[in-house]
């Protein structure tokens, strides 16, 4: 009998350890046993910063151009030329030679795709309402043993002025003249090719065109 209660005793024992363990553990799960006020941390989620800019590297809108100035790093050295009441500006590698004491011939450089071109400009006297169709032709065929015959004429605008652009043949050779007009005198434009005389003018219109956006009379 005594035995009996022993067993009943220790039985009665393991039971209450076992309960008393399985309580604790019950409690740490929940929390329970916290110190005042104080609360589990919660698991934390890093969220982008919206305001946050992507690092872009900045890239210049021309790439040719110079950080500091703006100026292209490719712009080409011109001159300014300025005779008779006119003046052009052309690229500082062209040759500008006086030919007569009215006259000048322009040369592009060797690179230049007209570098067989050249335009000469002279300069004449001229009486403000004289008319101007009637100078052209007079001045052109000012020499009677020139044979010529007009194929075209259309107006011109520049700086400063208006002229008249007249194509046409003299002496059975393919020429084109430009005629530019101020107050008190007119302006002749004669491009063509060098060593071919007038018979390849059209190969020069490019210049000749680039030279009317040059001038102001």
């Amino acid at each position: 009998m005594k035995q009996r209660s022993k067993g009943i005793l220790f039985l009665w024992l393991v039971i209450a350890v076992v309960a008393a363990g399985g309580t604790f553990l019950i409690a740490e799960h929940l929390g329970v046993g916290t110190a005042p006020g104080a609360r589990p941390e919660p698991a934390v989620t890093v969220q982008p910063n919206a305001d946050a800019q992507p690092d872009v590297s900045m890239q210049q809108d021309n790439p040719t151009s110079d950080d500091a100035s703006g100026v292209p790093a490719d712009a080409v050295p011109m001159q300014t030329f300025s005779s008779d009441g006119y003046s052009f500006n052309v690229p500082a590698s062209w040759n500008v030679e006086r030919t007569a004491s009215d006259t000048i011939a322009v040369h592009p450089d060797a690179a230049s795709p007209d570098a067989t071109c050249k335009i000469e400009v002279s300069a004449f006297p001229f009486a403000a309402g004289t008319d101007i169709a009637g100078w052209i032709g007079a001045h052109i065929g000012a020499d009677p043993s020139v044979s010529v015959a007009e194929q075209s004429s259309e107006d011109v605008s520049v700086s400063g002025g208006t002229g008249v652009k007249w194509i046409g043949m003299i002496d059975g050779i393919p020429t084109t003249l430009v005629y530019l007009f101020s107050a008190d005198r007119a302006y002749e434009i004669a491009p063509s090719v060098i060593g071919e005389g007038a018979s390849g003018d059209s190969q020069c219109d490019d210049m000749l065109e680039t030279f009317l956006g040059a001038i102001t009379i």
